[in-house]
């Protein structure tokens, strides 16, 4: 029996809704956005915005993410467990001078929780909260490993969108990657031209519930480089979980 308390659960998809857009938006945006009354979302963003958890701009009447969140976020990433993790994925980016990522499926999406930094001049650009379809990265991959195509297709039941001119959009295809290639999943330019990455999953408990991977440019990719971040990777597999039993997925 389901036991979803409605106030709750629209409480959550107007601070998704806001996490997902880069523009503030105002309280007839929302309501329209999420297919809900003004009169019933008003109460709902005015005690949101009380307790700071949305900010509010009075010149164009929009509301955007409040201080309350990035505070509470903080405390989940200064958390002992994830520093461990991070201290792990810092290590394999000084080690092969290249950008390392650590992340989880949310849905259908990659949700990038740490990163190490090349020091490169050209590398990764990205974000730790950035979202990315996981069946176009590397990481994303590893985090689908497990996966039957019948679940892959109900996981992306509009099909296989192309990020690039790379991207896998097949069914069978990105099946046959998942499985075919031992305990690492690769990329080439399927999410960001110029890019290959190397990933593996992490598993708790005989399921995937977290995934390591590192992106490296076209032009310093080279068999000693394959071989080196392989071996970072699955060097570090042990580390990782015996840290990730400490994190909630």
């Amino acid at each position: 029996m389901s036991v979803d308390h409605k106030p709750t659960l629209r409480t959550l998809a107007v601070l998704e809704l806001l996490s997902t857009s880069d523009e503030k938006q105002t309280l007839s945006e929302i309501a329209r956005a999420l297919n809900i009354s003004t009169s019933t979302l008003f109460p709902i963003l005015h005690t949101l915005r009380e307790k700071e958890y949305l900010g509010f701009d009075k010149k164009s009447q929009t509301y955007s993410l409040g201080k309350r969140l990035f505070e509470i976020g903080s405390r989940v990433l200064h958390s002992s467990a994830y520093q461990e993790i991070s201290g792990i994925v810092d290590r394999i980016a000084e080690a092969c001078g290249e950008t390392v990522h650590f992340g989880t499926l949310d849905w259908g999406d990659v949700l990038y929780l740490a990163k190490g930094e090349s020091r490169q001049p050209i590398r990764m650009y990205s974000t730790i909260g950035k979202r990315i379809p996981a069946y176009g990265t590397a990481i994303g991959k590893a985090l689908l490993k497990n996966y039957s195509i019948e679940e892959l297709k109900r996981l992306y039941p509009e099909g296989l969108k192309p990020l690039t001119a790379k991207t896998i959009t097949d069914f069978a295809e990105l099946y046959g990657q998942l499985h075919g290639n031992g305990i690492f999943v690769y990329e080439c330019e399927e999410s960001t031209e110029g890019l290959r990455c190397i990933a593996v999953p992490i598993y708790r408990q005989g399921a995937v519930v977290a995934a390591c991977s590192v992106a490296v440019p076209l032009f310093r990719y080279d068999e000693e480089k394959k071989v080196l971040i392989e071996h970072l990777l699955k060097g570090a597999l042990i580390e990782f979980e015996q840290m990730i039993h400490l994190v909630a997925f």
